[in-house]
């Protein structure tokens, strides 16, 4: 396995001295393969009711306590299950009426409360909502951003993503009350370029990590509101060249598209480990590959993900201890269901599962 460490040097305002901070550097394609065949310990078939049928493509968050779940085509609202399963309510429902949303562009848990983006236009609002459903408070922001990361209750981090409309810079530090107080990352790029509605914050090792769409590296939010790279993906023929970012929107994508480009989808650091989903996509289709670094052992890898057979480990929402935790839409479970590698638990709580059941949870263990 090959490994590269680079050395960077951030200087601090009014200090002469430096300080080396090291980028650990991740050659992918020189990485190794390990085999997709994850044991599946625990299953949480999620409870099926007219209410709350969900699809394929699924924003989802959770805790130690609750699932939360919204369809990305058509959502009504925010379902809300028990860490069982269990069906529980409709939290954010949109609508017009008292206590409802317009639009739900991205949600994110922060303690007991469920905090809401619903943007229109070059403003959105954060609501806050108990895990019950009622309505605490909505605040505006004069910011057109799809991704946000609540740091606490009065540090709020947004991101806009390539898009001119939204304003001169990409990124932005409010407090919580609808105040911005620092923007990053200025907007100097082809004004044609297209906004992208990703995900771009993601949890750290007691930081909060930051990437952006099309680009192979990772940040950290600092202390005195910089950004701190902390890791470089090395994509080799599918990293997307510079070029990209001059040319018109279509052309550009048509070019990346026939070379084939590599994005960073999920990320997830613990104090043992880095996860990173990434996706490879050309003109014949596209191709799904999970990175591991075990820190303990600093044994890095991949698991290349087939989505026509391996369908069911397609949606990677997070890590918990050794396990990665997926879910996953029934019908491939179903189908799957005779090659599946499940722990006797899994099996059992699997066997009512149905192709015109809700999604699944699954937890995989993570290969030694």
């Amino acid at each position: 396995m090959k490994k590269i460490l680079a050395i960077a040097f951030l200087a601090f305002l009014g200090c002469t001295e430096k300080e080396s901070v090291s980028v650990k550097v991740i050659d992918f394609e020189a990485l190794e393969k390990v085999s997709v065949d994850l044991l599946i310990e625990k299953v949480i078939p999620l409870e099926t009711d007219s209410t709350a049928l969900l699809s394929e493509y699924l924003m989802v968050k959770y805790d130690k306590d609750d699932f939360f779940v919204m369809n990305y085509d058509r959502p009504t609202g925010i379902h809300h299950f028990s860490k069982e399963g269990k069906y529980l309510r409709m939290v954010a429902e949109i609508g017009e009426a008292p206590g409802q949303v317009m639009g739900i562009r991205n949600f994110r848990l922060f303690g007991d409360v469920v905090q809401v983006n619903s943007g229109f236009g070059n403003s959105l609002e954060i609501h806050s909502f108990t895990k019950s459903g009622a309505l605490l408070n909505s605040t505006p922001y004069p910011i057109n951003a799809f991704s946000f990361y609540p740091i606490d209750q009065n540090e709020l981090w947004f991101y806009s993503s390539y898009n001119m409309v939204a304003g001169d810079h990409r990124l932005f530090k409010a407090n919580g009350q609808g105040e911005v107080l620092k923007e990053l990352l200025p907007n100097d790029f082809n004004e044609k370029m297209l906004p992208i509605d990703e995900q771009s914050f993601f949890e750290g090792d007691d930081a909060v990590l930051f990437r952006e769409s099309f680009k192979t590296s990772v940040y950290e939010l600092s202390k005195g509101d910089s950004l701190r790279e902390v890791y470089r993906f090395d994509f080799g023929a599918t990293t997307v060249p510079e070029n990209y970012w001059e040319m018109d929107a279509f052309a550009g994508f048509e070019m990346i598209s026939k070379q084939g480009f590599s994005n960073l989808n999920f990320l997830q650091e613990t104090e043992k480990y880095l996860l990173a989903d990434v996706v490879t996509q050309n003109e014949s289709g596209q191709k799904k590959e999970l990175y591991i670094w075990n820190k303990s052992t600093n044994k890095e890898f991949k698991i290349v993900i087939d989505e026509d057979e391996q369908g069911y480990f397609n949606s990677l929402i997070g890590l918990e201890g050794d396990q990665l935790v997926f879910i996953s839409y029934a019908p491939y479970l179903v189908r799957n269901s005779e090659t599946l590698n499940l722990s006797p638990e899994a099996k059992a709580s699997l066997s009512s599962v149905t192709e015109d059941s809700n999604p699944v949870i699954l937890y995989a263990k993570i290969p030694e």
